[in-house]
């Protein structure tokens, strides 16, 4: 039994300045320059399928996700104040930039009469974003929405993934978080095996539901159990945890290139495999190995830090650039449609930048100024040992 405790929400002037590892800003920037040249040189209809590695960066995402969230909740999640101060900071840090991304494309919608260049085949309720519903929308419809939103299905994901996982953390006894977390992951896969094989869920619904990417969000959770726990021989198995990434993702890659045009035996191994090798990665980072040296460049880190607002709005600019350059969707079929698509990449990234430093950063300092309570529960389970700074979730 928790023991009753009054919660108390101390505020401060200055927010703490938490720890950041800069290896994982680093690996988070470049998986949102994936995003970028995926979506503007690879997803188009004259797209190069060498640069569709947007897939790579969605798992990234959702890994990296389940691990800095997991983290957080294994080292606070015996403050007083700890839901309260959760949902605040995430609140803070996710809704800002959103709703005003959310807002701005649908404006356009109205302003620009449904214009065919804004690639709006189905319309979805402007409440379904703003209650991270879309993901829902998406299966019932067949349809992504509005395509200049599309990224946003990762959100909804998301979002409802930060209401599940505190509770399940929270009353679950420490112990039992390894076995409850590996069912997950093998349910998650189970899951895939039958909706493909039965045909019985659309097609849709094992991309953008929980069920359908609870093995990868799993991966980052469990990965958060693995840097934490003072019971792993880094020492003896140092070597495995380093190259095992690069053997599952050449894997992963591989099934997806030789897998047939429905990419079943992708969705069924490659996810996890890509999956587990972010993890793995991730966990390196984490540990500061010397792989992590060549993500820390200030490039990467600045795409790092900008991440979630170029990722909200860069379909934006690039659809309105080529709505009001050609009155088309975006395209590199001839030298000008590619020079707009060039173009538009700077633009995508000044734009995430000014998100960043307008709404995002001074929001998100406020969210910190919720300080966590000096007054604890008592905990579940063994105490756990950190291993390094870990960059704020």
């Amino acid at each position: 039994m928790f023991q009753a405790a009054t919660i108390q929400v101390q505020t401060v002037s200055r927010p703490a300045i938490e720890p950041r590892n800069a290896a994982l800003d680093g690996f988070r920037g470049l998986m949102t320059i994936f995003v970028l040249v995926s979506h503007y040189l690879g997803e188009v209809p004259h797209g190069l399928p060498v640069f569709e590695v947007g897939w790579i960066a969605v798992i990234a995402f959702f890994v990296l996700s389940g691990f800095l969230v997991g983290r957080l909740i294994l080292e606070k999640q015996d403050r007083a104040n700890f839901f309260t101060v959760f949902y605040v900071r995430r609140a803070c840090r996710t809704l800002p930039v959103y709703f005003v991304c959310v807002l701005v494309v649908f404006a356009c919608i109205r302003l620009f009469a449904r214009a065919h260049w804004l690639d709006v085949s189905v319309e979805f309720p402007l409440w379904s974003y703003l209650t991270f519903t879309q993901n829902a929308f998406v299966v019932m419809t067949g349809s992504i929405g509005a395509h200049w939103l599309a990224p946003t299905w990762t959100l909804a994901v998301e979002e409802q993934f930060y209401l599940i996982t505190p509770a399940l953390f929270f009353f679950a006894p420490r112990r039992r978080l390894p076995a409850i977390l590996l069912s997950g992951f093998g349910l998650s896969i189970l899951y895939r095996i039958w909706a493909l094989k039965t045909g019985v869920v659309p097609d849709m619904a094992l991309f953008v539901l929980i069920p359908g990417v609870t093995d990868t969000l799993t991966c980052g959770l469990l990965a958060a159990l693995l840097i934490t726990s003072d019971k792993v021989d880094w020492r003896r198995y140092d070597l495995a945890f380093r190259l095992a990434p690069l053997v599952l993702l050449y894997l992963a890659i591989g099934l997806r290139f030789l897998d047939g045009a429905d990419h079943v035996l992708f969705r069924i191994a490659g996810v996890p495999m890509a999956g587990v090798a972010s993890a793995l990665f991730i966990v390196s980072l984490a540990r500061g190995k010397p792989e992590g040296a060549r993500l820390t460049s200030p490039v990467l880190c600045f795409f790092g830090r900008t991440s979630y607002s170029i990722y909200l709005t860069h379909l934006t600019v690039l659809g309105l650039l080529h709505g009001l350059v050609f009155a088309a969707q975006p395209d590199i079929s001839s030298p000008a449609r590619l020079l707009v698509t060039l173009a538009a990449l700077p633009v995508a990234v000044l734009v995430g930048w000014l998100g960043t430093v307008v709404v995002e950063q001074p929001i998100t300092a406020y969210g910190r100024s919720w300080a966590w309570s000096r007054e604890r529960r008592a905990r579940r389970g063994p105490a756990t040992v950190s291993a390094g700074a870990v960059s704020p979730a």
